[in-house]
């Protein structure tokens, strides 16, 4: 008896050792992530984020492109041609019989400079402008949605860590009840039917730990796909980005940062980069219904250039001709094209403000949204810490009353199960209040 008693602790003892081996190989190559580090790695590699601001420097270019519309434009051609039928085309030189040059070499230097177009240089400008501004205020907004899913895919993961501790210290707790079952039973204390009942409870706990660990590692994908990484890395996030519990002082400071629902509204409507970004394009549509206008008007240019051909690589001074010149154009008639041009700035303008519009109520409608959200994450607060407190005593009054016999298996099992289910309840409460505040603080514009 001895003997296999000590056989059996050297075995338990190597099981845990390999279990702890195990545990530090799979750690060492873990990366862990703060909800900070998170964020930081998601501006730089979320491929929205990315693609926001590739758009940024394509704008960039179409603002110098427009700035280069006030610059001269200058040009440069040089050429050489040789004809290989000598004596076709030849001149009679009376002194000499036929001349007849093979080689023929040009050059020419040319500059134009636009002095009025009908202020298109300066609409398309400004359009240009308006656009590049839109695109960053746009990449501000991609960048701020970005960070709200980094908020709730990280929120996501640590309250099903909590779930997974909750059922997994569940499964504990029945692994032992069923371990005193069965010594009961065979001491005949109590009935076989316990035991069943306890195994048959215990798979149920087993199942739902798997689920909760699958709900987990879905999470943690999600998130490392989100910040742009491989979702298949071993990664851990860390718990002490958030606290595991709200206070009523907590959520009385909250409501006071944020204020009422119109100030509330006011305040995104000020600081809302997807709201800005409107009002540019807006004004991008409006410098080009400027530019379209312009067809409308003469064009004024000035040009000059230096030109030279010979025969012989020489005499550039001899051969070689300056000019300068004025060049006026005035439109008569151009089979309507700038009025087509102008009516579809006209329909870009309206599109332009009516998308505006629908900005200002989707902000209006988020804002709505996230004072429901937080009132119900709220209530589910105060309801939590009721009803785990019940749950706990109700547990621990079954709990006795079984031990003594007052109680069947069934008004025991029934009562841990109120229990971790209240647990669980209140861990997706806490968990879901920070949620909405992320909510709320996005659609106030200050995530």
């Amino acid at each position: 008896m001895n003997v296999a008693y000590v056989f059996l602790c050297m075995a338990l003892s190597f099981s845990l050792a390999s279990s702890s081996l195990s545990a530090q190989t799979t750690g060492a190559g873990s990366t862990s992530y703060s909800l900070d580090d998170c964020l930081k790695v998601a501006a730089q590699q979320n491929f929205d984020v990315q693609l926001a601001n590739a758009q940024i420097q394509a704008a960039a270019a179409d603002v110098q492109g427009g700035f280069g519309q006030f610059l001269p434009s200058i040009n440069f051609n040089m050429g050489y041609s040789r004809r290989l039928n000598v004596e076709g085309g030849g001149q009679v030189n009376i002194p000499g019989g036929f001349s007849s040059p093979a080689n023929y070499y040009s050059m020419n230097l040319g500059a134009q400079y636009i002095l009025f177009n009908g202020f298109s240089r300066e609409a398309n400008y400004s359009r240009a402008q308006s656009n590049l501004t839109s695109l960053e205020l746009a990449t501000q907004s991609v960048s701020q949605r970005t960070k709200l899913t980094i908020w709730q895919q990280f929120i996501a993961i640590l309250k099903n860590g909590q779930i997974v501790k909750a059922r997994r210290e569940n499964l504990e707790l029945g692994m032992n009840e069923l371990r005193r079952a069965k010594a009961r039973q065979e001491a005949g204390v109590t009935a076989i039917a316990t035991v069943y009942a306890q195994e048959a409870d215990n798979g149920s706990r087993e199942l739902e730990l798997v689920q909760a660990e699958n709900q987990m590692n879905l999470a943690k994908a999600a998130l490392l796909t989100t910040m742009g990484l491989n979702p298949a890395i071993n990664a851990d996030f860390l718990e002490s980005s958030l606290s595991n519990d709200v206070s009523d002082k907590d959520i009385a400071g909250f409501r006071l940062e944020i204020g009422s629902m119109d100030a509330a509204i006011s305040r995104a409507i000020g600081k809302r980069p997807d709201y800005a970004a409107g009002k540019s394009r807006i004004q991008a549509a409006e410098s080009s219904l400027e530019a379209s206008r312009s067809g409308l008007y003469p064009t004024l240019s000035a040009n000059g250039g230096w030109s030279w051909a010979n025969s012989q690589f020489n005499d550039f001074n001899q051969f070689g001709s300056s000019s300068v010149g004025l060049n006026l154009r005035v439109p008569i008639f151009e089979n309507f094209q700038t009025n087509v041009q102008s009516e579809a700035a006209v329909l870009q303008v309206k599109q332009r403000q009516v998308e505006q519009l629908q900005t200002e109520q989707t902000i209006k409608s988020q804002i709505q949204a996230a004072f429901l959200t937080l009132s119900a994450a709220e209530k589910q607060l105060e309801i939590t810490a009721r009803t785990i407190k019940s749950a706990e005593q109700n547990f621990n009054s079954a709990k006795e009353r079984f031990a003594v016999g007052a109680a069947s298996v069934t008004d025991y099992l029934t009562a841990n199960t109120q229990l971790i289910t209240s647990k669980i309840n209140r861990i997706s409460a806490v968990y879901n209040y920070f949620e909405s505040q992320s909510q709320m603080r996005y659609a106030l514009g200050d995530l």
